[in-house]
Order: C-alpha cells, then structure tokens, then sequence
C-alpha cells in the first residue's frame, strides 16, 4: 500500500507540474502555496504542520518565494519570536492557479469514486499520520 501511494504521489506531483509549468514554481513551493489563502496569514509552524516539509525545507522555501515577490514575513503578531507567512498580490494570482488545479484534479478523482471510497481512503491517509508522526 504505501508503495501504491508512494507511486501516486509522483504522477500526482507530475501531472501538477504540467498544469503549473508556466509559474516556474518547484513542487515545495506550490505546497506551501497550496496551504496560504488571500487575507489569512499563516505561522511558520502551522505551514510546517499544513506542509509535512522539514522546519529547515520550509525556510529555503518561504526565501524563494519571498524572493519571487510571491509572500511575504512578519513578525507574529501572537508570538514575536515568530514569523507569519501571507500572499502577496502576485502570490494570490499564483496560488489561486494551484487551488484551481488541485481542485480540478479533485474533482475528476472524485468523479470515479463513491464517497465511501473517498473516506475509506481519508482514513488511510489518517492512519498513516499517526503512525509516522513524529517520526523521521
């Protein structure tokens, strides 16, 4: 099984880098842009959370995009020792093409499945969380 989901990952990580070739973005960066919503800055560490990628990944990460204009940091409002990650305008533009084409991708999925299928595998996707967590 997880060799099936390991294979799947690819092509689903493949298939969203030909819908997205045009942003030039690499498949962490739309990860995170995946995770960010217009108005809703984001802790480093809940993107670290929303992402599944190494705090140390995460920060080379949040450099090119902040680099491409894409987010911008700052300091945490709740925790200065921390910094808030928030889409630009430009990364608006970039990030509304990612949630367009994760739901497209969704959405076809979807259309072949039952939706015990869909929670069938929801639950998978859970047991697996809990027992890699913290984990590395």
């Amino acid at each position: 099984m997880i060799a099936a989901l390991e294979a799947a990952v690819h092509r689903v990580l493949d298939h969203l880098a030909g819908e997205l070739s045009d942003l030039r973005l690499r498949q962490a960066e739309v990860n995170v842009l995946a995770q960010l919503r217009p108005g809703a800055p984001r802790s480093v560490g809940e993107l670290v959370a929303a992402t599944g990628q190494w705090p140390s990944t995460l920060t080379g990460v949040l450099d090119r995009l902040e680099r491409r204009r894409l987010v911008r940091r700052r300091v945490n409002p709740a925790d200065r020792r921390s910094f808030t990650i928030a889409l630009t305008a430009s990364g608006e533009r970039a990030a509304a093409r990612v949630h367009v084409a994760f739901a497209a991708l969704d959405e076809a999925v979807l259309a072949e499945l039952p939706p015990s299928a869909a929670d069938g595998f929801h639950r998978v996707l859970d047991a697996i969380e809990r027992q890699t967590r913290g984990r590395s």
